[in-house]
């Protein structure tokens, strides 16, 4: 798209303030939507997956939520939902819809969440099947997608994560029909790898990649983001016939570090204010409007939902419950009897 010129991964638009600013630029995204990207019955479902842990998935799924709101999207032609976590406390992006009016999905409220146990627990027969959590997922996801323009399906930790009990992020992603961007450390030789390897991951259960953001970049050194960025754009370029995109790359907020173990002693005001200095910095750097062009154009979105025949609650949107056998309260306390100190 012409309106968009990067130049060293920051988008410009000739109203470049000086390197000290990072301006905001969601014209372009705007222009998009307001064309009718993803009008009229249809629904762009995007789905973030990591390349290794602790890459900043959820951030990047904020940083896209708040800037197709900064581009004019109403709060209801938007979701998100962590459909598999780990974790359930309360982080910045789940803050961030609830004062905006987003509706989201996360924590205690995911469909699966591998609480203490539970992996054991499901391999002994005692949490249902595959089948039935994926089902419960993608009915979930369908309920959301229901009049609205764009839904973020955030993953959990790296894309093999969940393979144990049959619903790893490939698997998710398949059964809810997203198009997946992978979301990489950012440095040359190592992030390309983990591109690579990941990617190949998720083909081989036959998922869509759109391509890659390369996120938390240093400032300065041999591997500072500005000096990674035109290797890694250089070998995206060279790949002949490959569909796989380059993105950007993303160089460290300072004022965001270390701010998920901070949030509960952080006022909403300036929680807001970081939600929003997080999303300008992200769309400096991101294209985010090619992201979104092109899960739009993948096949997944443009032909929808799968039918179910699965009841869903009319009132709540939920599936039917997974029957089990075990209840998580009983499957927890067995777990931490045995020793039990993390999830899963």
């Amino acid at each position: 798209m012409d309106e968009r010129v990067f130049s060293n991964g920051v988008m410009n638009t000739g109203d470049q303030t000086g390197s000290g600013d990072v301006p905001d630029h969601t014209a372009a995204l705007a222009r998009m939507f307001d064309g009718g990207l993803a009008d009229g019955g249809s629904c762009i479902r995007l789905f973030v997956a990591g390349a290794v842990t602790h890459v900043g998935k959820t951030s990047v799924c904020l940083s896209i939520l708040a800037s197709l709101r900064k581009a004019g999207l109403k709060a209801s032609e938007l979701a998100y939902i962590k459909p598999a976590t780990q974790c359930e406390e309360v982080d910045l992006l789940s803050k961030w819809c609830m004062m905006e009016g987003v509706e989201h999905v996360a924590g205690e409220h995911a469909p699966l969440v591998f609480y203490q146990g539970f992996t054991r627990s499901f391999l002994a027969g005692e949490q249902g099947t595959s089948a039935d959590w994926l089902r419960k997922i993608s009915l979930r996801v369908d309920s959301l997608c229901e009049g609205r323009r764009v839904v973020i399906v955030d993953g959990v930790g790296f894309p093999a994560v969940g393979s144990i009990v049959g619903v790893d992020n490939a698997d998710v992603a398949k059964a809810v029909r997203a198009p997946v961007v992978l979301v990489c450390k950012c440095g040359v030789g190592a992030a390309i790898d983990s591109f690579s390897l990941n990617s190949a991951y998720f083909a081989s259960k036959g998922v869509p990649v759109l391509g890659a953001i390369f996120n938390l970049g240093d400032r300065d050194g041999f591997n500072a983001w500005n000096k990674c960025l035109p290797n890694i754009e250089l070998w995206f370029s060279r790949a002949e016939g490959r569909r796989e995109r380059f993105y950007g790359v993303v160089p460290i907020l300072a004022e965001l570090d270390g701010l998920r173990s901070r949030i509960a002693e952080t006022d909403d005001a300036r929680l807001m204010e970081l939600a929003s200095l997080n999303a300008t910095h992200f769309v400096a750097h991101v294209d985010v409007a090619a992201i979104c062009e092109d899960a739009a154009a993948d096949a997944w979105c443009r032909h929808g939902a799968r039918k179910h025949a699965d009841p869903i609650s009319a009132k709540t949107k939920e599936p039917m419950a997974v029957p089990q056998a075990a209840s998580r309260s009983e499957v927890q306390a067995a777990a931490q009897n045995q020793g039990a100190k993390g999830g899963g």
